[in-house]
């Protein structure tokens, strides 16, 4: 069965950007380290068209940074071996515009896939289960809010780790790490705490979405 995690960096006001969307590292090099840790463990990694555009580069663990962290007293911090591994990395997108990046589509650590508007399924039950076909045990979605909105409403996100930085950002419409048309309190997905550690002027939590 697919077990579904997502990562976020956010600020202290829930922004994960600009209201200008601007792109930017919002956590500093030990959540970047710890996100190569989650990246590590998934055999994919998902996101949106917009983050594609932003960021259009493999979605890869770095070595470096796993030995880095290997050295901490960082919680949680235990990676699989990445040598030799591939990792498909997932783009879903309503408009299908999506960059030229040969240092993404030629990558020999990533298989990209594109699930587009137009051309096939791009509802998460239908992605999940052509992800599990592939072969897919562990997805790490590293989305913005409308995405992550849609996976949790689907029932199908049994992790959330989050990064809350020091800043805020505010701005109205600024994206936050759950967007799209929200929920009511009834519905809303309810999380519970695993495990939090503050680092610096950074918490590190991880919650498990309760069923």
């Amino acid at each position: 069965m697919l077990r579904v995690l997502s990562n976020t960096a956010l600020s202290l006001d829930g922004r994960i950007a600009t209201a200008q969307y601007d792109h930017f590292a919002l956590g500093t090099k030990l959540d970047r380290a710890y996100m190569s840790v989650l990246r590590a463990r998934a055999e994919a990694v998902l996101v949106g068209g917009r983050t594609f555009r932003n960021w259009p580069l493999p979605l890869v663990p770095d070595a470096a940074a796993l030995e880095e962290l290997r050295d901490t007293a960082f919680f949680d911090a235990e990676a699989p071996a990445i040598e030799g591994r591939r990792w498909i990395n997932a783009v879903v997108t309503r408009s299908g515009e999506l960059p030229e990046s040969p240092r993404f589509w030629t990558d020999p650590r990533v298989e990209p896939v594109v699930y587009a508007s137009g051309s096939g399924p791009t509802d998460p039950a239908s992605i999940a289960a052509d992800l599990e076909r592939r072969g897919v045990r562990t997805l790490l979605l590293e989305c913005g809010g409308d995405l992550l909105s849609q996976w949790l409403a689907a029932g199908l996100v049994d992790e959330v780790y989050l990064t809350i930085c020091p800043l805020l950002l505010g701005g109205r419409g600024a994206p936050s790490l759950v967007d799209g048309s929200g929920f009511s309190y009834q519905l809303a997905p309810r999380l519970e705490l695993v495990h939090a550690r503050a680092v610096g002027d950074e918490l590190f939590c991880r919650y498990r979405v309760r069923s």
